[in-house]
């Protein structure tokens, strides 16, 4: 079976919060999803972000792409190129039932709230980008 790609986007607020959605299986994760044909990666993290969270949302650094990789339950394999984003904002606005719940909240929260061992490991390799790149 052929490899589906996708993008997703860390998202955090202006207090250094991130991002996570509640999938309506229940799993908290991040925003993301399929690339449309003409986009780029980048591209179609931001209009997951913002179709799955109604957030408006920056690339703080578009060269830097991390990957995840996993199989999904209908066992394609995905390759995700995930951008770490900043909003404005801290409100969601939620209109996919998709996804029920979202929030910003403390990346400790995060990491114990996430659901896949993947997006653990993804967020705290942002967190030490970030922490290695902050001025």
């Amino acid at each position: 079976m052929a490899e589906v790609p996708g993008a997703g986007g860390v998202v955090f607020d202006q207090l250094g919060r991130v991002l996570i959605l509640r999938h309506h299986r229940g799993e908290w994760v991040f925003p993301k999803g399929h690339i449309d044909p003409g986009e780029t990666p980048l591209q179609a993290a931001l209009r997951e972000v913002e179709e799955e969270a109604g957030v408006q949302a920056a690339c703080l650094d578009p060269g830097r792409v991390f990957v995840t990789r996993y199989f999904n339950n209908r066992q394609e394999e995905r390759t995700i190129h995930w951008f770490v984003l900043q909003s404005p904002t801290a409100e969601t606005v939620l209109r996919e039932t998709l996804f029920p719940e979202g929030t910003f909240i403390s990346a400790a929260e995060a990491l114990s709230c996430l659901s896949f061992e993947e997006d653990r490991r993804l967020l705290q390799e942002v967190l030490a980008w970030l922490g290695a790149n902050r001025v």
